[in-house]
């Protein structure tokens, strides 16, 4: 199922925005050309994620400094241990939607 997530231009590369869509929260990460949805609370500690650091697909945690890559949602450093998961996204018309 498809859902409307925002306009594309709600979103500034390298600033991780949170929503809330039908009981799922999703971060948004526009990483320059291309954006990802990911969850939006950290898999170690349940940290908003849209507090963190983001560095080019590489976004930190801002609790205990987890690293994920927001690509495919895997750790690349802990404490974290699972990765988080991430939404397909689809571009229609200037607004992006995500599937659930």
């Amino acid at each position: 199922m498809l859902v409307k997530l925002c306009e594309k231009n709600k979103l500034n590369v390298g600033e991780p925005k949170a929503f809330k869509v039908k009981g799922h929260e999703v971060l948004a990460v526009n990483a320059g050309s291309i954006i990802y949805c990911i969850d939006a609370r950290c898999a170690h500690a349940g940290a908003p994620l849209a507090e963190g650091t983001l560095n080019g697909e590489v976004l930190t945690c801002p609790w205990h400094y987890s690293q994920f890559d927001v690509t495919n949602g895997n750790v690349i450093r802990g404490p974290a241990e699972k990765p988080l998961k991430v939404y397909r996204v689809e571009e229609r018309e200037n607004s992006l939607f995500i599937e659930l």
